[in-house]
């Protein structure tokens, strides 16, 4: 029996350091990837897979989605972004899940975080001469700030629904195809509309995918302990 137990901890202690592993691995690779695509775009003249992706979205332009992907774009949009965070933040508080509330709320910060990383490398917009402009935009380019926010903020939805203990299977599933799709189609919006290169769309999504682990283990952390402190 105390073999067992013995056994049991250990194996426990490795699964525990192994996450940590994985964790810290996937931490290095996204960060050197971001790294290696900064230095890919700093020169700021588009690349050749920027405008392929760009060509391939624009090729069919039409007045119908002009407006869908403009729709998917303005959920993106700062003020847009910060009532959808504030309110479901609040939704999160009203049945007093407050860590969840905590997590979502910090989605905020990914704003900060796009505004520091565009003006460090200080790409410019797509412009005229290589893409059809439908919406004009604002500060740099890279790394797309939509994108990052759309990672985040579905991200994070995408966590607290995989991790809850209430939600059945299928409403993990189906909330989780969602908020997938939307941060595709948001993607796919920010190209189609001229506002970013496809280099841009991919560093605003690895900076999400950062912002989610970092945030996310945080919460995952925080629940887990509240777990055994009510066990």
């Amino acid at each position: 029996m105390g073999f067992k137990n013995e056994f049991l901890s250990d194996f426990s202690i490795y699964l525990k350091d192994k996450r940590k592993t994985l964790f810290l691995c996937f931490s290095i690779f996204f960060i050197v990837v971001f790294l290696l695509l900064s230095f890919y775009v700093v020169d700021s003249s588009p690349k050749s897979w920027d405008l392929l992706v760009s060509q391939e979205l624009q090729e069919e332009p039409s007045a119908i989605l002009d407006v869908l992907m403009k729709g998917f774009s303005w959920l993106g949009t700062v003020y847009v972004a910060a009532v959808m965070v504030v309110v479901f933040s609040l939704i999160f508080l009203i049945f007093k899940y407050i860590k969840e509330a905590l997590f979502v709320l910090s989605c905020l910060l990914s704003g900060g975080v796009s505004y520091v990383l565009k003006m460090l490398i200080d790409r410019p917009r797509p412009t005229t001469d290589f893409v059809r402009i439908v919406e004009e935009t604002h500060y740099q380019s890279f790394p797309s700030g939509h994108v990052l926010f759309y990672t985040a903020f579905f991200g994070t939805l995408i966590v607290i629904a995989i991790s809850s203990g209430i939600l059945k299977l299928s409403w993990k599933i189906m909330i989780s195809i969602i908020c997938s799709a939307m941060i595709v189609l948001g993607a796919i919006s920010r190209i189609y509309l001229g506002a970013h290169w496809f280099t841009d769309v991919i560093g605003g999504f690895i900076v999400g995918v950062l912002f989610v682990m970092f945030t996310g283990s945080v919460y995952l952390r925080s629940k887990k302990k509240s777990t055994l402190i009510q066990e």
